[in-house]
């Protein structure tokens, strides 16, 4: 009875999890990051449907059946780990006085952005405003599909909110979030900029954002920036798989 009960509770939390991952639809988006999770969904609810079946089908079988719940199990696991990761930079507070790096993300024309740069706009204008004696460096180069440079967004919605121009400087060259610290660094050793700083992205984001970082040179703390709630199942996948290829790099590239 408890095992029937066990069963029909997992089958709902599999269920429950590819609606959750699906919940990106809602704002017209469904990418990478949901199909991710979709498929991690349909993994385990699979595995819990055929797994008897398949394994006695014969000592091939129930191998590979062994195997199939092994390689999940661990993934779980792994996943628990980088969630830990990924929740353990939003706890505490960055320390004032610092310089400002935000991160670039989509934008529609010079003045007008997406809802997640708009985010981080917004909470680093909070910061830059309660701090008036730092400098702040805005990322992100042209994407294919941008009319302009995402730092020159970034700078001039920060303008119009009050900050005056000469406090912010403009990386304009990259194309991902390595290049955006790499060329951020190059730009602050060139105009002498301090470099330690407060990085400004989505609180999912910050962990890695904050490595990568600290690659770069910087001494680098975490400034979260809130996420639609409806679109963060879809960012939280393609952070799993981020983060993964991250530690990978890490391991095996140095």
């Amino acid at each position: 009875m408890l095992k029937k009960i066990g069963r029909i509770f997992y089958s709902l939390l599999c269920l429950a999890g590819m609606v959750w991952f699906c919940l990106p639809i809602c704002r017209g988006g469904f990418a990478g990051g949901s199909v991710f999770g979709l498929f991690i969904c349909l993994y385990g609810l699979a595995l819990m449907l055929f797994y008897g079946w398949f394994a006695a089908r014969g000592r091939w079988q129930r191998r590979a059946a062994r195997a199939a719940a092994v390689l999940y199990g661990a993934g779980m696991a792994w996943t628990a780990f980088l969630t830990g990761l990924m929740i353990s930079y939003q706890a505490s507070p960055p320390p004032p006085g610092l310089n400002v790096v935000v991160l670039g993300a989509q934008v529609y024309s010079e003045d007008r952005m997406g809802a997640s740069l708009s985010s981080r706009v917004d909470r680093a204008f909070a910061y830059l405003r309660d701090n008036p004696e730092v400098q702040c460096i805005t990322t992100g180069g042209q994407g294919r599909d941008e009319p302009c440079p995402e730092a020159l967004t970034e700078k001039n919605v920060l303008v119009r909110m009050g900050i005056a121009p000469e406090r912010i400087f403009m990386e304009d060259k990259s194309r991902n979030t390595r290049q955006n610290f790499e060329y951020a660094m190059e730009l602050a050793k060139r105009e002498g900029l301090d470099t330690q700083v407060v990085v400004v992205t989505q609180n999912f984001h910050l962990f890695r954002a904050v490595q990568l970082a600290k690659a770069a040179g910087f001494t680098a703390y975490g400034l979260p920036a809130s996420t639609d709630p409806l679109l963060f199942p879809q960012y939280y996948g393609r952070e799993l798989a981020s983060l993964t290829k991250w530690w990978v790099e890490r391991l095996f590239l140095g």
